[in-house]
């Protein structure tokens, strides 16, 4: 098609519409987007008069100005340009030459490239015609027109206008069509002049009030994360549902005294809040705009949207959302004068590029004339066009047809998986034939899935059934395995080292002393001792006995451990001598492990039998707590048997493996950590702190010992990775590692692979709850993922995605994820509310005993089975691996004098996450003080914030909450600049260059506290571990929390020298006399000898030191 350009002596101006305004301005943000391409192709058979065709769309184009307007900028503003009327030619591709597959081909190819041509506003034309020719008496003509011309309605006034003239024209007959009364032009001054100044701010204030304090953003699940910058791109997705479903929904709507377009789109908005979660669901609809009758006839953009938002609370039937959707709709319609565009700029609608403003989704029933393009002795077959394009997110668009309800759904590609989007129109059918059966149904109760989807998720996906030592407990496959291998070294930790027999002896003699204590089946004894052989000898011992152990981190303040004491009334307690003044043991008998204990009279010869069963308990374990203070869970044997059963079968050891314990053993995850390897004859390396306080000297460690096997938490791979660049080279041995505790992220996964590329890595989820994992994910380096899935249940172990109904949630939708079988904890110690509320009766097992545990945590299937970890309902967080209960902080912050209100937050991108806590001072307060100093008294130090925010008042939600993403993200500048003390000392030098390398800073002051700087627990390790190197000294990481500024370290580290705690070890691991050094070989084979051997004559080339600085 071919359009002369107008005179512009015969040109008219006119101001836009309000809607082709926000068309104009789009296409200035996004020039030549192909979004708001409108295109219809119709196949046509039989003899077409070609001239006749051509000569009815140049009269429809001099008929109507909209389509010879164009557009342009006066003064600022878009005007319509009308032009004269223009030639208008019709080209003709001919592809008679083609066979019918080829021409099919073609046809489609020609179809979707015109579809994505932009149009220029500016210099039009803005109707674009085509006709293919496949035979003489078949073609497709393809119609492409800019929205901002046209809409759904004038798509049906053209085709009608078409058919007239091309009728009238090969009878040689005038145009039948009656003079237009109006143009587009003169309605656009009519809808100015009718929206007055008080009519718009009468209807602006009801749309004010309507939309207060909606999201800005329905967030649906989707296929990938939503980028930064929208795009256009997109396709489609048709479905006609049965015309029996459509009788019915009529029926419904009858009686209810509403429409077929409510009771439709009430469907819709229950579905997008099963899938979202959300109770609060913002639709856009399009209306016709033409309630005169002297716009009818003409072609031109008239469509307004409105914005239908509908309450979804208290899980409401059908019938009394539809009630609510029909009081929406009936508000929406008399306060539909302001354009939408006009509301958008009225309300300062906050906007970003990423999604549309107010809502993302749309929905629309067609019930604009039927589009029927009928010429004389000529078939027409309208085909379907992909465009390739979506507008929105999602849009829904439906129309009654004679074959029932056809419902398309454009969607954004960038978004959403072709698989997805048919699910979806697949559960839009299953929920609105559960609205026909039953509108009295409450939302949640109402069907999405269909049969075979519903016996995939719980039933296929959980066929995990698997046998393993039910009848055993911990302790006794630890003395089969003695029993086998009594002379094979069990446990190596620095120049130490004890075999199978020399364990199990020992343990039993423990288990002897315990008993005529007091300790039998079912008791509790705490354990307060680092990672060490003495700690592993101790949890045997209390296993042995009967008992099940505490684990008491050394590292926790005193209060904390008194409290862990008194809570689970522990009558022993197992420590070491260098610790017993520093744990409140109040009224527990006190063993120490580094002492002589005497002989048990009782003790028999062999392993002693105490009655214990695989349901006893082995461990409790304490988490942060909700309430404010931490929690014991309660966890039988017969849940990490199961659990050491599986990884076994899945992943055996061999001959040659070594494992590690790097975890303390107050975190759940050294069970698996400490007996795994333990009850499979495997040696295992305990690591100790300090080691683990020094990347540096834990990737030396792992390779001189020649650990093959490794558990971490993501955040301490990517330290490593970030701090030792050989990482591979020097840890060529170490061919499985695990992560666990904290999502790992697709960037990682991708340093690891370059790094350790012949290296497995698997990804496991769990929690103390659940015998620390119950599902596994082996990661693929050739499978690109955006986030990495947790996987599948472990063996003897069902996981099942639930709403807040306990209802089975598709595929690809959010729900709480929730896990049963043989993993499963008691429950909480002496808090039976808490267990009732997070161990539930399993619906969905026949053993009327079956329990779920409800996580907490929000993930969803994909579809070939595995798991997605989505994050969290609560504010629980998961930081380095660590569970942390925000309110367990903020109820020790409240305690503070000074302060009256207290939140936490989180600041820092995932694997580099940091505490933030959010203070009001109390009235008349001169401040909150060293509030650091004042929790670290209370609390572990993971549970330490980083950095403090003083604020005026917390922000709150419209309901009153406190709006966590509304807290601002701390300023670690403020105040630096005139508080700054350069450093002056060469010492002072080196740390602060120490500091600002690891900080990513430009300068740091002597009196800049590292935590507020940006520091965390892993930076801080990467400090501690560059002081050692250039001061030799040996510093804990503890020092930096205690003395976080230069001018304390250097304080410090001044007193480490004068008491000797320096210089340290060069890095051969502690091996510094030829006794050690023979100790540590005895039991290694040649060929770790010879590994050992080499890094000792080698050394660590380059060591720096403090006149580098």
């Amino acid at each position: 098609m071919t359009t002369a350009g107008p005179d512009p002596a015969l040109r008219k101006v006119s101001p836009v519409s309000f809607a082709q305004e926000r068309l104009w301005l789009l296409d200035r943000l996004e020039p030549g987007t192909p979004a708001y391409n409108i295109a219809r192709a119709i196949r046509i058979r039989g003899a077409l008069s070609t001239q006749a065709l051509r000569d009815s769309l140049r009269a429809i184009v001099e008929r109507h100005e909209s389509l010879r307007t164009t557009f342009a900028e006066v003064d600022g503003q878009p005007m319509q340009i009308i032009g004269s009327v223009p030639g208008f030619e019709l080209p003709i591709v001919d592809l008679t030459a083609l066979d019918e597959t080829a021409g099919e081909s073609e046809t489609q190819r020609v179809i979707r490239e015109e579809a994505q041509r932009p149009f220029d506003l500016t210099s039009g034309p803005l109707l674009r015609a085509t006709l293919l020719r496949l035979r003489p008496d078949e073609h497709v003509l393809l119609l492409l027109i800019h929205h901002i011309v046209t809409d759904g309605w004038s798509m049906s006034v053209l085709f009608k206008e078409i058919s007239q003239l091309y009728e009238a024209a090969i009878a040689g007959r005038p145009s039948p069509l009656p003079a237009l009364t109006m143009q587009y032009a003169g309605f656009v001054r009519w809808q100015r002049a009718a929206l007055t100044p008080d009519r718009l701010a009468s209807q602006l204030a009801y749309w004010r009030a309507k939309l207060a304090g909606a999201d800005p953003v329905l967030e649906l699940p989707t296929d990938r994360a939503r980028p930064p910058v929208r795009t256009a791109r997109g396709a489609v997705q048709r479905q006609v549902f049965p015309r029996a479903l459509v009788d019915r929904l009529k029926a419904v709507g009858r009686a209810t005294n509403t429409t077929l377009f409510m009771g439709l789109l009430a469907g819709f908005q229950a579905l997008l809040g099963r899938y979202s979660g959300a109770e609060d669901i913002v639709v856009g609809c399009p209306t016709a705009g033409r309630s005169d009758v002297a716009v009818e006839s003409l072609i031109g953009f008239f469509v307004n949207t409105l914005a239908f938002r509908t309450d979804l609370t208290g899980d409401p039937t059908f019938r009394e959302l539809l009630a609510r959707v029909f009081k929406v709709a009936l508000e929406a319609y008399s306060h539909q004068d302001v354009p939408f565009e006009k509301l958008v700029g009225e309300l300062n609608v906050p906007r970003s590029l990423s999604h549309t403003p107010i809502f993302q989704t749309m929905f629309i029933l067609q019930n604009a004339p039927r589009q029927s393009f009928e010429l004389p002795g000529l078939t027409m077959e309208e085909l379907d066009i992909d465009a390739g394009t979506a507008k929105f997110d999602l849009t829904v668009e439906t129309a009654e047809v004679d074959e029932g309800l056809f419902c398309a759904v454009e969607y954004s590609t960038d978004l959403f998986e072709h698989a997805t989007v048919t699910r979806m129109l697949g559960h839009f059918h299953m929920l609105l034939e559960g609205i026909a059966d039953d509108p009295d149904r409450r939302l949640s109760a109402l069907p999405l899935m269909d049969a075979s989807e519903r016996s995939q998720i719980l039933i296929e996906w959980n066929e995990t059934a698997a046998d393993y030592p039910r009848d055993q407990c911990v302790h006794h496959l630890f003395e089969t395995q003695a029993s086998r291998t009594p002379n094979a070294v069990a446990l190596v930790c620095r120049d130490q080292q004890i075999t199978y027999a020399e364990l199990n002896t020992r343990a039993n003699q423990l288990a002897g002393h315990l008993r005529e204590r007091g300790v039998g089946r079912g008791v509790l004894v705490g354990i307060c001792i680092e990672r060490s052989i003495d700690a592993v000898l101790g949890l045997l011992g209390i296993l042995k006995a009967g008992g099940a152990y505490v684990p008491m981190d050394p590292t926790y303040p005193p209060q904390r451990l008194a409290f862990m004491l008194e809570d689970s009334r522990a009558p022993a307690l197992l420590t070491a001598r260098r610790l017993r003044e520093r744990v409140p043991a109040g009224g527990c008998d006190v063993v120490c492990l580094d002492t002589e204990w005497p002989p048990a009279t009782s003790l028999a010869d062999g392993d002693p039998d105490s009655g214990v069963r695989p349901d006893d308990l082995a461990y409790v374990i304490y988490t942060s707590g909700s309430t404010g203070m931490p929690k014991g869970v309660m966890a039988p044997h017969r849940a990490s048997v199961n659990r050491f059963s599986w990884m076994w079968r899945r992943w055996p050891f061999v001959a040659d493996d070594v494992c590690c314990q790097t975890t303390a053993l107050s975190f759940v995850d050294a069970m698996w950590e400490v007996f795994g390897p333990l009850l499979q004859g495997v040696r295992n390396v305990i690591i100790p702190d300090e080691e683990m306080e020094d990347p540096s000297r834990l990737v030396d460690t792992l390779s001189t010992t020649g650990v093959t096997r490794i558990v971490l938490v993501p955040s301490l791979l990517r330290l490593l990775l970030d701090s030792v660049p050989n990482v591979g080279a020097k840890l060529s041995r170490l061919r499985f590692w695990v992560t666990s505790g904290e999502p790992i992220t697709s960037e990682l996964v991708r340093r690891f692979a370059g790094a350790l590329p012949d290296a497995t890595l698997v990804n496991l989820y769990g929690s103390s709850e659940v015998a620390a994992d119950v599902t596994s994910y082996v990661i693929e380096r050739d499978r690109p993922l955006v986030r990495i899935p947790i996987g599948r249940p472990i063996d003897n172990t069902r996981i099942f995605v639930l709403d807040r109904n306990l209802n089975p949630v598709p595929i690809g939708v959010p729900g709480q994820i929730h896990v049963g079988g043989d993993g499963l904890a008691r429950g909480y110690l002496h808090n039976p509310e808490l267990t009732r509320q997070k161990f539930i009766p399993d619906p969905f097992s026949r053993d009327p005993g079956a329990r779920l545990y409800a996580t907490g945590d929000r993930g969803r299937f994909l579809p070939d089975g595995n798991i997605e970890f989505l994050g969290r309902f609560d504010n629980q967080l998961k930081i380095r691996g660590v569970r942390i209960e925000p309110s367990e902080i903020e109820t020790v912050l409240r305690a503070h004098p000074s302060v009256q209100e207290a939140v936490i937050g989180v600041a820092g991108a995932v694997g580099d996450e940091r505490l933030i806590g959010y203070v009001v001072p109390r009235a008349g307060a001169s401040g909150p003080g060293d509030l650091r100093a004042f929790v670290r008294d209370r609390l572990p130090d993971y549970m330490v914030p980083s950095s403090f925010v003083v604020l005026n008042a917390l922000p709150l939600t419209p309901n009153g909450k406190v709006d966590r993403r509304a807290l601002p993200a701390p300023d670690h500048q403020r105040g630096r600049d005139r508080d700054h003390v350069a450093p002056r000392t060469r010492e002072e030098k080196a740390l602060a260059k120490i500091i600002a390398e690891v900080l990513n800073v430009d300068r740091v002051g002597v009196n800049d506290n590292f935590f507020e700087l940006g520091g965390h627990s892993l930076l801080g390790i990467q400090v501690i571990a560059r002081v050692r190197r250039v001061f030799r000294v040996e510093l804990p990481l503890r020092r930096l929390f205690e003395e976080p500024t230069i001018a304390g370290l250097c304080a410090t580290i001044a007193r480490a020298e004068r008491s000797g705690d320096g210089p340290v070890a060069s890095p051969s691991h502690g091996v510094t006399s030829r006794d050690q050094l023979l100790a540590r070989l005895a039991g290694l084979s040649d060929a770790e000898v010879e590994t050992l051997l080499k890094n000792i004559a080698t050394g660590e080339q380059g060591e720096r030191v403090i006149e580098e600085f």
